[in-house]
């Protein structure tokens, strides 16, 4: 009961259903938040994987041309026909535009800065599988060089920051 001094406290459906509204306002907008939250992080995670997949795949193919290069060079013409050194020539470039394919797909993620140093390497690897399909020696050792330095950047740009 109240007298008249106190003011008497009134809690009526209004007051009380106009809380619970701005509870479950307040409810939802964090949820909306945290979603947008586990978006980015799942986001960043794709890209991540993305990055290390190519990165490996680019290790991959880069190491297969240089050893069907290094094969090609070897053949010898007495042992293996022209048939035999064509269908290892055309490995060897095989080998080369699958590294080709996935460096262009590296360069993209690094907003191409990196296409130059790929496309470099890419055009000498196709250089290098010429002349051994000529049946001539193919040096990879400058090759290998670029290729570290750029293998060097990707295995960067997949390391998270602290």
């Amino acid at each position: 009961m109240s007298n008249g001094n106190t003011p008497s406290l009134n809690l009526n459906a209004t007051h009380i259903s106009i809380f619970v509204a701005a509870l479950s306002l307040c409810t939802a907008m964090y949820q909306g938040y945290l979603n947008t939250q586990a978006v980015g992080v799942f986001a960043r995670d794709v890209t991540h994987r993305e990055t290390m997949r190519a990165c490996r795949e680019a290790v991959e193919y880069f190491m297969e041309a240089e050893l069907r290069i290094e094969r090609l060079a070897r053949a010898s013409r007495a042992v293996y026909g022209e048939k035999e050194i064509a269908e290892m020539g055309f490995d060897a470039r095989r080998s080369v535009t699958r590294f080709a394919a996935v460096a262009t797909y590296l360069a993209n993620f690094n907003a191409g800065k990196l296409r130059e140093p790929y496309t470099a390497i890419t055009r000498d690897l196709e250089a290098l599988a010429e002349t051994a399909q000529a049946g001539k020696p193919a040096d990879t050792g400058p090759v290998e060089t670029k290729f570290y330095q750029l293998n060097e950047n990707c295995v960067a740009s997949v390391t998270p920051t602290k």
